[in-house]
């Protein structure tokens, strides 16, 4: 699937969201993949059944089978939009773009997902825990040649002394697990600090404390 250069998903665009001039067909589509996405995070994709995906989307199990033929079909196309909206948050950097105001502006939109899609989060994460049955291929084939090419811009940066000289692969591995932490571990988190309301007291002190944990961690600094 793939992932806009210039489109930023926290601020615009959601799980099931195309676009707003869609047809009944597709507002259907968008309605299953919202409630799948729901299911599936609490379920998992063995216990999840296409009859309560069927149920929490109001519409008939044969509905959903129409335009997702199978359980996996479904499941995929799922996953899949969610790891194109996590890749479309970084924008579109280059060499010579500023490397601080990039990675900042790629966390904070990190974050957003994750305190607004927590079930997209959460789904990913049981997948990939699973060993990625579902779809290790798309790990191994776009994912990779995305961290590959992102990456090029990172050494760069690291070439021109604007950021330290970390393998760009683990220098995304320490953003996502980061970011996506606040949503797969919110019951710990919850539980730990005891929190009265999440979204807002976690997710405030966290833009602000993780975004300048990460800049200095990977030693950004402003191209001037």
């Amino acid at each position: 699937m793939e992932a806009s250069q210039d489109h930023h998903p926290s601020t615009s665009s959601r799980i099931g969201t195309t676009g707003s001039s869609t047809g009944v067909g597709e507002r259907q589509r968008e309605r299953i993949i919202r409630a799948a996405t729901l299911v599936f995070s609490r379920k998992g994709y063995d216990g999840a059944r296409v009859e309560e995906i069927a149920r929490s989307a109001g519409i008939p199990k044969g509905n959903v089978l129409y335009y997702f033929k199978t359980k996996k079909t479904l499941y995929r196309v799922v996953i899949e939009q969610v790891l194109s909206l996590w890749l479309d948050a970084l924008g579109n950097i280059a060499v010579d773009g500023n490397p601080e105001e990039a990675i900042r502006q790629y966390v904070n939109r990190k974050l957003a997902l994750s305190r607004n899609y927590p079930e997209a989060s959460r789904l990913f994460a049981m997948e990939v825990i699973s060993g990625a049955p579902v779809i290790n291929d798309h790990l191994s084939g776009e994912l990779r040649l995305w961290v590959e090419e992102k990456g090029e811009v990172f050494r760069k940066w690291q070439q021109d002394g604007l950021m330290a000289k970390i393998d760009p692969a683990h220098a995304f591995f320490m953003i996502w697990v980061v970011t996506q932490t606040y949503a797969d571990f919110e019951a710990q988190i919850q539980a730990v600090t005891g929190a009265k309301g999440y979204a807002q007291e976690i997710y405030t002190d966290a833009t602000g404390d993780v975004v300048e944990a990460l800049v200095r961690g990977l030693g950004l600094k402003r191209d001037t």
